[in-house]
């Protein structure tokens, strides 16, 4: 199972493994205390895509479709989202951003439905 969090929520035992999935390590957060398992930056938008969206120069859904372009070209990205798909399979994985968990307009969703998709999960 996988699930989705801020990174600044607290640590639950509901968790599982929590693994970061941001290209910088966020601001105030350390690795133990945060109970960070892994950190996958390859799975985070490029920097190129972050600023379009950041800037508004790109609406959301062309941000979906360029994220997941980039994760489809990314060797490393399509390793690392097979070992959280692997893991969770046996427990539970919880992908960790700084956006709030109730911003929709986060690339943590967006993996989640690629992986869910991948090993057949229910949303």
């Amino acid at each position: 199972m996988i699930k989705t969090k801020s990174v600044y929520d607290p640590v639950q035992e509901s968790d599982g493994y929590r693994i970061l999935i941001m290209r910088k390590w966020p601001k105030g957060i350390d690795y133990e205390k945060h109970s960070v398992y892994k950190w996958f930056k390859e799975l985070a938008p490029s920097k190129e895509l972050l600023d379009k969206w950041n800037t508004k120069k790109i609406k959301w859904e062309n941000y979906v479709k360029q994220y997941k372009r980039e994760q489809a070209n990314s060797a490393a990205a399509k390793l690392a989202a097979d070992a959280i798909g692997v893991m969770s399979t046996e427990r539970i994985i919880t992908l960790l951003c700084k956006e709030r968990e109730n911003d929709p307009h986060c690339h943590r969703h967006i993996l989640k439905e690629i992986i869910d998709k991948k090993y057949k999960f229910p949303h």
